[in-house]
């Protein structure tokens, strides 16, 4: 029987059906991992939630909670965002409680470090350049990291012509891409992100993690 060290670890593989319920996920996290600049950001979350209630139950009562404050205020509801997603994030007197970035958590709290080397390196062996936006997010911050997951998604859900051995490619690249990069270090920071995070946004984005790094 084939074996390609998936299993071992305790990975599924990337079928098609998985992959078309993990798509919409990672698109919604990888939103939600980014700087909330505008109401629209919130809004695109709320009109792409229903994914989440039917896969995600356990988001149900975070979803409804920002809707509640959508309705009661789109710019009152963003500032809110935006104030915990630079507190959680980016800067915080006494220490950010959960950096989006893989080089903190396995380079010894640096960043640029050789873990954004590796996942660049990952994104080269699917022919993906990496470039930076305005976003200035860097390789290895968790949304570039979530729509690279969402590219190999979307690979394993191709038409007959590209299906089989390119399907499988994109299945082998992703356990690779988890078990020796991804999942080192998300945990780590999805447990900082439960203690801290009040906003519904950030609650849900720690869910949606969790369960893609613990529904093995």
């Amino acid at each position: 029987m084939r074996h390609d060290g998936a299993h071992h670890q305790g990975l599924k593989p990337l079928d098609r059906s998985r992959a078309a319920v993990l798509s919409p996920m990672l698109a919604w996290a990888k939103t939600a991992a980014r700087y909330p600049q505008t109401p629209e950001h919130l809004e695109t979350l709320l009109e792409s939630s229903e994914p989440l209630v039917h896969n995600l139950g356990s988001a149900q009562p975070f979803l409804e909670e920002l809707l509640s404050r959508w309705m009661e205020g789109p710019h009152t509801v963003l500032e809110a965002h935006q104030v915990e997603y630079t507190r959680l994030f980016v800067a915080r007197w006494g220490g950010v409680p959960a950096p989006l970035y893989t080089s903190w958590y396995l380079d010894r709290e640096s960043y640029a470090g050789n873990a954004m080397e590796a996942a660049l390196s990952f994104f080269q062996r699917w022919g993906v350049m990496w470039q930076e936006t305005a976003l200035k997010e860097p390789p290895d911050h968790l949304a570039v990291e979530l729509e690279f997951l969402e590219i190999l998604c979307a690979a394993a859900q191709s038409g007959p012509e590209k299906r089989g051995e390119y399907a499988e490619a994109a299945s082998v690249l992703w356990n690779d891409f988890r078990r020796t990069h991804f999942d080192l270090w998300v945990p780590r920071c999805v447990q900082a992100m439960e203690r801290h995070a009040t906003m519904p946004v950030y609650k849900i984005l720690a869910l949606i993690l969790r369960q893609l790094c613990e529904g093995e």
